[in-house]
């Protein structure tokens, strides 16, 4: 008995330094290739604590062709989604998820521009590259696959040789999504979320705003002929905002005194923190810098009209007439050449093929994943896949699954009567293409 005692311990022994090599092994794990950046960057970000005054430039009133507001409304500009992923398990056996590490990058094609799309690509690449690798190479957010992987591994080990009761499963996820974009503006919004332990997870916001002629990356100097008077002006909406508002009031009076509001909301015109959306210029603060961490990021909106002359009026909204709708089709019911394809969307691989057709014009055309909450019988968005400024008579080709509700996309546009949504769907009695607009509630 005590010698089968001893080879029992023998082999336990034996076990966990075997599970400690293969850590140690995978910590050294070669890793997938590394974006790359052919191009240094036009522009970097610089974070500022409080508004600086430029020297004031003459604000062009009109594009460098002389095209009008609603003309460049008419711009179209296309950003298709792409996601990369990488999962790692626990060394023991393999079986324990440690590590999600995934981002999305917003691939963007300007018909007639594309100068201005390569820069605004080739920015975006960097970014890539800030994010995977957790380089700065102008806005390191990250700290990267290795980073992540290192502190995952670390975790795993602590949580094996203790049995400690703690998460195995760290994350770092960022997304992106399209504000505003037309002949005059891209803004790209990105949210980095993870997890690395303790009670919740932490996410960031990173905003940035290109000029779709040129393709160059802009800051607030650049949207205004004077930025004193520009950057006094906001910070005033956005106090008057906070007194109006009683829940924001209440959440920012929770963590900074009312004395100190004008300072801290000037520390948010900052590059990296605002961008213009469909209703004007949106500024964002981080985590725990104007309320606490249940009250979440705090935003402001100050409208087009706010700003006024202090805005170049290259920036504004123009008049967008909208008046058309879609046609679901199977690929396969499209007579070759009768219209336009604009992109190719792949929701899933080996799927049925698809089109979207527009109508009379259409803006902001964006499809999304979708998941499906049962028990609520309501939708909620999961990614964005695919979007189009404008849309007129063109077509969108998508490979996609749709059979069953949790596979379904959904699809949304502006038309001269407001927002439309409907889902993407095969009928149950003919299985034949279809668009649910009514009977399904989304959250958003």
């Amino acid at each position: 008995m005590k010698r089968m005692m001893i080879l029992l311990l023998a082999l336990a022994m034996a076990l966990q330094l075997a599970a400690c090599a293969r850590v140690e092994r995978l910590k050294d794990v070669e890793l997938p290739p590394l974006p790359t950046v052919t191009v240094k960057p036009e522009a970097t970000i610089a974070p500022v604590e409080v508004p600086a005054a430029p020297v004031e430039t003459p604000a062009p009133q009109e594009s460098a062709d002389g095209e009008s507001a609603e003309e460049a409304m008419r711009q179209s500009v296309i950003v298709n989604f792409r996601k990369t992923a990488y999962t790692e398990f626990d060394p023991a056996n393999g079986e324990q998820q440690i590590l999600d590490f995934s981002y999305v990058t917003p691939h963007v094609t300007i018909p007639g521009r594309e100068a201005a799309a390569d820069a605004i690509n080739e920015y975006i690449a960097m970014l890539d590259e800030s994010y995977y690798t957790g380089n700065d190479y102008g806005d390191g957010v990250s700290d990267g696959y290795n980073g992540f992987l290192e502190q995952a591994l670390d975790n795993f080990s602590y949580v094996h040789e203790t049995g400690a009761d703690m998460p195995l499963e760290f994350f770092s996820e960022r997304t992106a999504e399209v504000p505003r974009a037309d002949g005059r503006v891209l803004s790209l919004y990105f949210n980095t979320s993870t997890y690395t332990g303790g009670a919740h997870g932490i996410y960031v916001g990173s905003a940035y705003v290109f000029d779709t002629e040129t393709g160059s990356l802009l800051s607030l100097d650049r949207i205004t002929p004077d930025y004193e008077a520009f950057s006094a002006l906001v910070v005033e909406k956005m106090l008057e905002q906070a007194h109006a508002d009683a829940d924001l009031s209440a959440a920012i009076s929770s963590f900074i005194e009312e004395k100190d509001w004008a300072f801290s909301f000037a520390r948010l015109l900052r590059e990296g923190s605002w961008y213009l959306d469909e209703n004007g210029l949106v500024l964002f603060s981080t985590l725990y810098e104007l309320a606490p961490y249940a009250a979440g990021i705090q935003s402001f909106t100050v409208s087009y009209e706010e700003l006024g002359e202090l805005l170049d009026p290259r920036y504004r909204v123009g008049d967008r007439q909208a008046e058309g709708g879609f046609t679901f089709l199977r690929m396969s019911q499209v007579e070759e050449g009768s219209v336009p394809v604009l992109d190719f969307v792949q929701a899933a691989q080996d799927a049925e093929q698809l089109c979207l057709i527009s109508g009379e014009r259409v803006y902001d055309v964006t499809l999304s994943r979708v998941g499906y909450l049962e028990e609520e019988n309501t939708y909620y968005k999961t990614e964005i896949l695919w979007f189009c400024s404008v849309m007129q008579n063109e077509a969108v080709q998508l490979s996609a699954n749709l059979v069953g509700a949790d596979t379904q996309l959904l699809l949304s546009y502006r038309s001269g009567d407001g927002q439309h949504r409907a889902l993407l769907s095969m009928s149950a009695e003919d299985g034949s293409p279809r668009l649910v607009e009514d009977g399904f509630t989304l959250y958003e």
